[in-house]
């Protein structure tokens, strides 16, 4: 099993940026990211809206519940 401080990119060699549009799945084909977010009582509060890939390193635009329309 895979410890998450392995779930970085070796290198940002092929990162690319696209933020502006939200997406789920990264181009590289992963759908696992890195967010900031902010808990209060045990629950996420909010998040960041930037994020990046755990295996590539793209930066990414995260999705909103009223993005789930677009998809």
């Amino acid at each position: 099993m895979k410890s998450i401080d392995d779930m970085k990119p070796e290198n940002l060699n092929h990162a690319m940026d696209l933020r502006g549009h939200p997406i789920y799945v990264c181009p590289c084909g992963s759908d696992v990211w890195n967010v900031k977010c902010k808990f209060d009582e045990g629950e996420i509060a909010f998040y960041f809206l930037d994020m990046s890939c755990v295996l590539c390193g793209t930066l990414a635009t995260a999705p909103t519940p009223m993005d789930k329309e677009l998809f």
